[in-house]
């Protein structure tokens, strides 16, 4: 699998849309997909055909499902609603607001990290590759469902089931913050606004630091380029220059190997968020990089002589080998609410930082992205 390596700080500010683009959001810094209204009484959330829908609570005597608002359907809730998710990269966020009452059920139950809870054995498990166990929604008194939308894995559920879906686009967001930012629908979702943003900004302003020593050392020490990716079939999948990845590694004071220019000149295939090569020419891209990463699942450990295994046709010497191995840690999970973690291993890796500023002789403790060192 590609390395997805999936200004900040203060209070949320507004980022007001054109009326022909959708609604005049506030709230938001980073994400794209979602934002509040101006009294945060309704969220808004847009899917892949770019159509907004509003989600809102319901107030009085209004008991609809449904009601028709600005043009989109509006999706009403109950106070204190029940939250149940199928996406694992929506479970930090929950735990992160301390609000493990109103979360009552969860997909794939068996990769995400649960605490022990009490006697009610909350949440539920919902299912996982097999596909959505209805009856299991039901069971859990759940009043939405949070879920990813590619694929159309919920198709008929709301219907089927009377829980309504929330299809959430984080995946695509294009910044590390701004996946990190969906913190703040499941604050609104769960009345936990407040606690939310707290949580956001306190992110968003270590980001911040990371960016700021990673540019300083940058421009005393010089930029690193960096590529990663992964073999599959014979052509090498490697992240966009424009996307996630390249973001974290510029950020942190490196430079990502692929840019507009050499997508373009070697005719290089899009493949959603990543770019598809022939073998032999990411060989010949590799060979000016400095730096090169992968994500790996090796519950045995990674070494460099198992990168140099996978790459027996690429010469690796002299260059910074690193990785993040998924067996360790949870990269497609935790990661997702901690991208200020991710750039911190980034920068004291491109960097050859030992030690924390201000703090002679403490050796960094990586969490993500660790030196692929010698087999012991």
């Amino acid at each position: 699998m590609a390395l997805g390596f999936c200004s900040c700080g203060g209070s949320p500010s507004e980022r007001p849309i054109e009326a022909s683009e959708g609604p005049d959001l506030i709230g938001v810094e980073f994400a794209e997909f979602f934002g509040f209204s101006r009294g945060r009484d309704t969220l808004w959330l847009q899917d892949g055909e770019g159509v907004w829908t509003p989600w809102t609570y319901r107030t009085g005597a209004n008991t609809s499902h449904e009601k028709q608002g600005q043009g989109s359907p509006t999706m009403d809730l109950p106070n204190a609603p029940k939250i149940a998710t199928w996406s694992t990269t929506h479970v930090p966020h929950i735990q992160a607001l301390n609000v493990s009452e109103q979360w009552v059920g969860t997909g794939y139950k068996s990769r995400v990290n649960i605490s022990e809870g009490g006697e009610s054995g909350l949440p539920l498990h919902l299912g996982g590759d097999g596909g959505l166990d209805e009856e299991a929604l039901v069971a859990s008194g759940a009043h939405v469902l949070t879920s990813y939308p590619f694929g159309d894995p919920m198709q008929g559920v709301g219907e089927r089931t009377g829980v309504k879906v929330m299809p959430l686009r984080e995946y695509e967001e294009q910044h590390p913050l701004a996946r990190a930012e969906y913190i703040k629908v499941f604050g609104w979702l769960l009345g936990q606004s407040t606690q939310a943003d707290a949580t956001f900004n306190g992110i968003a302003q270590r980001y911040a630091e990371a960016q700021a020593k990673g540019q300083r050392l940058a421009t005393s020490d010089g930029s690193p380029v960096v590529f990663t990716g992964s073999e599959q079939g014979g052509l090498w999948t490697a992240p966009t220059f424009d996307g996630l990845v390249a973001r974290l590694v510029e950020d942190a004071g490196g430079q990502y190997l692929l840019d507009q220019k050499t997508e373009q000149s070697m005719g290089l295939r899009r493949v959603g968020s990543n770019i598809e090569m022939e073998l032999e020419q990411f060989a010949v891209l590799a060979a000016d990089a400095d730096a090169w990463g992968k994500v790996v699942y090796a519950p045995d450990g990674w070494y460099q002589e198992d990168a140099k295994a996978a790459l027996s046709w690429l010469n690796v010497e002299g260059k910074l080998l690193f990785h993040c191995n998924t067996a360790e840690v949870d990269y497609f999970g935790q990661a997702v609410l901690e991208p200020d973690v991710m750039l911190a291993d980034l920068v004291a890796l491109l960097h050859d930082q030992t030690a924390e500023d201000g703090a002679p002789g403490t050796a960094l403790e990586p969490r993500y992205f660790h030196r692929t060192t010698s087999r012991p």
